[in-house]
């Protein structure tokens, strides 16, 4: 018996890196596990999760767009009859560049991706929890939301605001 049977995870970005890893985590735990990726890599993460034994779906979306993360959280119901925990770690690095020269097109990307995504997430995620009695919600950040880093003002801005985000739902 798991930690987490009978819950069901959804993880953005868990098609590779440590969002797979998690998925994969949060599945031998005994959750059952929404992956979501941009990419079409989150399939083999299922397939690695059903080899196991585990339970999990793919739903191919782009965080950065509120009507994915609805479609998500949808999925997660829909299949799973409920939502419990949600890791929110889909990000990208971004440009390098200094402010002054930071292209405005990879500062939006950044923004969206890496911040405006765990907003969406949550707005999403926090009204299926709460028809369970709550749930609980992991924001990825990363050093980089706790301090600067010349040339990465995009990223560095995007991770103090998950930080900030994070802070304020607690508060909530």
């Amino acid at each position: 018996m798991g930690m987490l049977d009978n819950k069901v995870a959804i993880v953005t970005g868990g098609g590779s890196g440590f969002g797979k890893a998690m998925s994969e985590l949060y599945a031998q735990e005994g959750a059952k596990v929404v992956i979501t990726d941009i990419m079409d890599n989150g399939s083999e993460t299922v397939s690695e999760i059903e080899k196991n034994g585990g339970q999990a779906i793919f739903v191919k979306a782009d965080v950065s767009n509120p009507s994915d993360c609805e479609k998500v959280v949808k999925s997660a119901v829909d299949k799973f009859g409920r939502l419990d925990i949600a890791f929110n770690n889909a990000g990208i690095g971004g440009a390098s560049a200094p402010i002054g020269e930071y292209p405005i097109e990879a500062w939006n990307k950044i923004i969206a991706i890496n911040l405006s995504s765990v907003f969406y997430g949550m707005r999403c995620q926090i009204p299926a929890m709460l028809q369970n009695g709550g749930g609980v919600i992991v924001n990825m950040s990363s050093i980089l939301g706790q301090v600067g880093f010349a040339g990465s003002c995009g990223y560095v801005a995007a991770k103090h605001g998950v930080v900030g985000l994070t802070q304020n739902v607690d508060l909530e």
